[in-house]
């Protein structure tokens, strides 16, 4: 089976709130399948911030290269205006 990569806005109060919310959403919208595509088939998340001076598009490309950001495993977050944004790899 293959990955590709996933973004997913997240609100809560919390990190931890924000992706469960983020993850029974995908569920709900993709299904149970561990091969869904989505946030639902990772296993947790590392925070990656924003480096000084760097897009934000910048940073969705460099965190896929990040060995801590893996399929099957951790995506990465970092603190948005509005919440967190989730992003990594998924299995699909």
């Amino acid at each position: 089976m293959g990955a590709h990569d996933f973004e997913a806005d997240g609100y809560g109060k919390t990190v931890e709130e924000a992706y469960r919310d983020c993850v029974e959403q995908a569920m709900y919208d993709c299904g149970h399948d561990p091969y869904n595509g989505t946030i639902s088939t990772t296993q947790g998340f590392v925070h990656i911030p924003l480096e000084e001076g760097e897009s934000e598009q910048d940073w969705s490309t460099r965190i896929l290269d990040d060995p801590r950001v893996q399929k099957w495993e951790s995506c990465a977050y970092r603190v948005t205006e509005d919440g967190f944004l989730f992003s990594g790899w998924a299995a699909c």
